[in-house]
């Protein structure tokens, strides 16, 4: 966090000099932390409506299922603007230095991943490939869960098996001597099950509140990015106020 911090004055000077401002604004600063933590705008990427559409319901699934589960992180921003290799971003921001994860908090963070993939479906009824990359650290998530840190009731607290990189849920295993074929069906039947009930509970809560998902959005379509105030303003059944004046 140190070197974050470290790394968005450096920015923040940089674009308060390229502004010709004479003093840092926290305008400067907002700015640096959203190309840092989200990545450099792609403006010369131009989506289709029905992308833009479909990116809008993604992220707002995401923000969503965020926004009800508790120890998740806050919504910070959401965006429809693409970034880095992104089309859209939810960006999550901790309140505290945090230097372990607990059981309840990975859970959760897997039943966020799941909400835009969800919203995708009930929303524009089809599925793109704009949640590989969230079904691909929900599954690691669960995988490290049951494997290495002792987070599986069924399995209990053992490792199984060595760190050998990103493989398919239980698999990662199989060069395990000690470890049998049974227990390697074991240790997928766990990773399923925890992905599984952790997407049904995402699903459960994006159904619950469809007019939150619709109203957001719609105003992502409206403003292509949302901030905290705003996501608040939705969540509490508020029209969200226009968004603040940002210095170019």
């Amino acid at each position: 966090k140190p070197l974050l911090a470290a790394a968005e004055k450096m920015s923040a000077a940089l674009i308060a000099a390229r502004r010709n401002k004479k003093r840092i604004e926290m305008a400067d600063f907002e700015f640096a932390k959203d190309k840092i933590v989200m990545g450099t705008e792609r403006k010369t990427l131009v989506l289709t409506e029905d992308e833009k559409r479909v990116t809008a319901f993604h992220e707002a699934g995401h923000a969503l299922v965020a926004a009800f589960l508790p120890g998740t992180d806050p919504v910070h921003k959401v965006t429809i603007i693409p970034r880095g290799r992104a089309l859209g971003v939810t960006m999550q921001l901790p309140t505290e230095d945090r230097y372990s994860q607990d059981r309840v908090r990975l859970l959760n963070t897997i039943t966020v991943l799941f909400g835009g993939r969800i919203a995708e479906e009930l929303f524009m009824h089809q599925m793109t490939t704009g949640a590989s990359n969230d079904f691909e650290r929900a599954t690691e998530l669960a995988r490290r869960m049951v494997t290495q840190w002792g987070m599986s009731d069924e399995l209990g607290p053992m490792v199984y098996g060595e760190n050998e990189g990103e493989v398919f849920l239980g698999r990662s295993i199989t060069t395990h001597k000690n470890v049998s074929e049974t227990t390697l069906q074991k240790v997928d039947a766990e990773i399923r099950r925890i992905i599984d009930e952790q997407y049904k509970l995402a699903r459960k809560l994006i159904e619950a509140n469809r007019d939150k998902v619709e109203a957001m959005a719609k105003a992502l379509l409206e403003w292509e990015t949302l901030d905290a105030d705003q996501l608040d303003d939705i969540m509490a059944g508020k029209p969200p106020r226009p968004p603040k004046a940002v210095a170019t």
